[in-house]
């Protein structure tokens, strides 16, 4: 699965998803910081079967339009952790979900 990661999620997240066997990438291994939501969420579509936010604004906004095909953004709703905490319980959240279930902008 090749999955964005926006920038407020920890950098750590991107070997730890890799490790797992998926193509990850973040906002911050594309050097992309700081780009527009708008133009980040067309690369996403266009590059990526998902991709996770932390950024309420960012999903709801995102989320406006019709829903694309196989994509997926998805919110973070995680409660802050150190980064290896939180690395620990995504990756647990992870394993659990079903993709083919989520809805396009979901907690």
């Amino acid at each position: 699965m090749k999955i964005l990661l926006d920038e407020n999620l920890p950098r750590k997240l991107v070997a730890a998803l890799r490790a797992e066997g998926h193509a990850a990438e973040s906002v911050h291994t594309l050097k992309m910081q700081g780009l527009d939501n708008g133009r980040l969420y067309e690369f996403a579509l266009q590059n990526f079967d998902l991709c996770f936010a932390r950024d309420f604004g960012f999903t709801h906004n995102a989320t406006q339009g019709k829903a694309p095909g196989n994509f997926k953004l998805l919110r973070v709703v995680l409660e802050q952790k150190p980064q290896d905490e939180f690395v620990s319980d995504f990756l647990e959240q992870f394993r659990r979900l079903d993709f083919d279930q989520c809805q396009h902008g979901e907690d």
